[in-house]
C-alpha cells in the first residue's frame, strides 16, 4: 500500500500576545501556494491518492482540498476527503494507517495531519525502539510503502516546500 503523509501547509499566524489566538487557523496565502505547488508535483509525478484522511482542523482539510481539486482538474478521479479525529493534533496517525492497511481496496491513501501525530504514528509503526524521524516541514509530503499485515513502512520519497521553490517552515 502506498501512503502519502502530508503535514498541513502553513497556517495564518496566531493572534498577538495577550489576545485570543485562533486555535484553528486557516491556511495563510503562503500555505495555499505551497499546497498548490505540491499538488502540481503530485499530478506531474502521478502520485495520486484515491482518498485523503484529514484531522478535524481547518488547515488539514484545506490542504487536502487544494490537492484533491488539482488532481481532479488534471483529469484524475477526485480523491474523497474523510475527517478522522484519530489523526488530529495530539493523537497519532498509527490507527489510520493500520485501518487502511486492513482494507484491500485502499491502495493509495493520503493522510494530512500535524507534526506530532505524524511523528508518533510513524515511530510506533517503525517497530524499532530508536526510530529517528527528521521533522516534517509545513506542507511537506513523504511517500511510504506500508506492509499491510504489520504496518511497517519504508520511506520512498520526500518533497519539501524548498524542493518546489518555497521555504521550509518547521
Amino acid at each position: 500500500m502506498r501512503v502519502y503523509v502530508i503535514r498541513h501547509s502553513v497556517p495564518e499566524p496566531d493572534g498577538e500576545e495577550g489576545s485570543d489566538s485562533d486555535t484553528d487557523p486557516s491556511l495563510a496565502k503562503e500555505g495555499r501556494e505551497y499546497a498548490e505547488n505540491l499538488a502540481a508535483w503530485m499530478v506531474d509525478k502521478e502520485e495520486i491518492p484515491t482518498c485523503f484522511i484529514v484531522s478535524p482542523m481547518s488547515r488539514t482539510r484545506e490542504t487536502a482540498e487544494i490537492i484533491a481539486g488539482a488532481i481532479e482538474k488534471a483529469g484524475f478521479a477526485k480523491p474523497e476527503i474523510t475527517e478522522d479525529v484519530g489523526v488530529g493534533p495530539e493523537t497519532s496517525i498509527k490507527q489510520a494507517i493500520l485501518d487502511a492497511a486492513a482494507d484491500p481496496s485502499m491502495v493509495r491513501v493520503g493522510i494530512v495531519s500535524h507534526h506530532e501525530s505524524i511523528a508518533h504514528g510513524l515511530r510506533v509503526l517503525g517497530m524499532e525502539p530508536f526510530v529517528h524521524l527528521d521533522m516534517f516541514a509545513q506542507g511537506e509530503l513523504r511517500v511510504f510503502k506500508v506492509k499491510r499485515k504489520s504496518g511497517k513502512w519504508d520511506e520512498q520519497r520526500r518533497v519539501s516546500p524548498s524542493d518546489l521553490g518555497g521555504i521550509d517552515h518547521y
